[in-house]
């Protein structure tokens, strides 16, 4: 009875609610693409680095991370990378050689990280391949092949089948350097990571060094939700059957710029939902606040003959629960088009932030925690806001509302 009453008094002023229900209606539907867009650029540049840059995990001797120290090789990687293939969850392990390193042509020099890759191994963990804009990627059928990035390639004013001259300190500490040629050049979304990334496969850049180990193995997951319990899986394993000296890190502390920037950019995107919803329930509170101003005579009236204060509270209340539900709902369905729309066409974002790893269009997916999330908080606020009005009308006595 009270919920079809309510209803009925939502239009008996029908140019105000359809006043807040057109506000509420873009209101949701931008609290909730902004929120899709903000999650998928986070996701996105997560995806990027995982993909290209460190893979899910990686293990490194201790201290190699601190200094680069080329003689800090892990033992035995042939047999823990076997181990590590059988651990439930991986999908792909790969091994690596690292190096501080400068490379350079006539015209200029850069100092960079010369990695040196399994080119089979390398592509099961990494998705590089993927970005190559000029060549091939490295195979063992090429002479001291190597990528380098679009970037550094206008730098050493590089092409296909440039020459480059890379410079490295060996395993005995002395400075030797080698010719590559280039074979690929690769444009990724992360500025950074193109800008000092040179890679080069693992026999040639164990020839320049004397190193016959590797200094990293790249870990990819095949569900990343399962990194804590692979890592710690992992950790054990290193602890207990190849000793103390090796260490295993996941993105999160390889990256730890990329984790902080997936908190700030979710973060940004639930306090402009939070402030979106608040000056919707402000609005609802003004609305209800005229309500009951209006309908003084009428509530006194209604209580004079025997309904009970509970009645009439829940009455109002519902009024202000029914009105944010209706705006709620409709916007909520306009944000899910909205994101479906764009899933397809894609959004353009300022190039200036691909230094951030950004690309500069972001496909948004709908994910529908956020649709939850948006509705519990417009549900909860809109009760906690309607309260004041609500108990403000219970206050009055039914023989001066009358009166008035």
């Amino acid at each position: 009875m009270t919920t079809q009453l309510a209803w009925k008094n939502l239009w008996r002023n029908p140019t105000r609610s359809l006043v807040f229900l057109a506000a509420a209606l873009i209101g949701f539907a931008m609290a909730l693409f902004a929120l899709n867009v903000m999650k998928s650029i986070a996701e996105q540049r997560l995806n990027d680095a995982v993909n290209t840059q460190t893979s899910h995990l990686q293990i490194h001797r201790e201290g190699f991370m601190a200094d680069k120290d080329i003689a800090l090789t892990i033992d035995n990687a042939d047999a823990l990378t076997s181990r590590i293939q059988a651990v439930s969850g991986v999908s792909a392990v790969a091994k690596r050689i690292s190096s501080n390193a400068v490379v350079a042509t006539p015209e200029n020099s850069i100092a960079c990280e010369l990695k040196g890759v399994n080119p089979v191994e390398e592509r099961t963990v990494t998705v590089l391949a993927d970005f190559l804009t000029e060549g091939e990627f490295l195979n063992d059928e090429q002479k001291t092949p190597v990528l380098v990035s679009k970037r550094t390639a206008d730098k050493l004013k590089l092409r296909l089948r440039s020459k480059l001259i890379a410079t490295v300190k060996d395993v005995r500490g002395e400075i030797v350097g080698a010719s590559f040629r280039v074979v690929g050049i690769f444009a990724t979304p992360n500025s950074v990571f193109d800008d000092n990334t040179v890679i080069a496969r693992m026999n040639d850049m164990q020839t320049l060094t004397s190193v016959s180990a590797p200094h990293e193995i790249a870990i990819k997951l095949t569900n990343p939700s399962d990194l804590p319990r692979t890592q710690a899986t992992i950790a054990e394993m290193l602890k207990s059957k190849v000793g103390s000296d090796g260490e295993i890190a996941s993105w999160k502390a390889l990256l730890p710029e990329l984790f902080a920037f997936d908190g700030f950019i979710n973060m940004i995107g639930v306090l402009f939902t939070i402030v979106i919803i608040i000056g919707l329930g402000f609005s609802i509170l003004n609305i209800m606040n005229m309500i009951v101003q209006e309908r003084t005579r009428e509530i006194g009236m209604l209580r004079a003959i025997g309904q009970s204060k509970a009645s009439v509270f829940w009455m109002l209340v519902q009024e202000a629960f029914l009105l944010m539900a209706l705006g709620a709902a409709s916007g909520i369905a306009l944000g899910c088009l909205l994101v479906e729309v764009v899933s397809k066409t894609g959004i353009s974002i300022s190039g200036g932030l691909t230094t951030l790893g950004i690309r500069p269009v972001i496909y948004p997916a709908l994910n529908p925690a956020f649709v939850v999330m948006i509705s519990i908080l417009a549900a909860a606020l809109t009760l906690v806001i309607a309260m004041l009005p609500a108990l403000r009308a219970l206050r009055m006595n039914p023989t001066t509302a009358l009166r008035e």
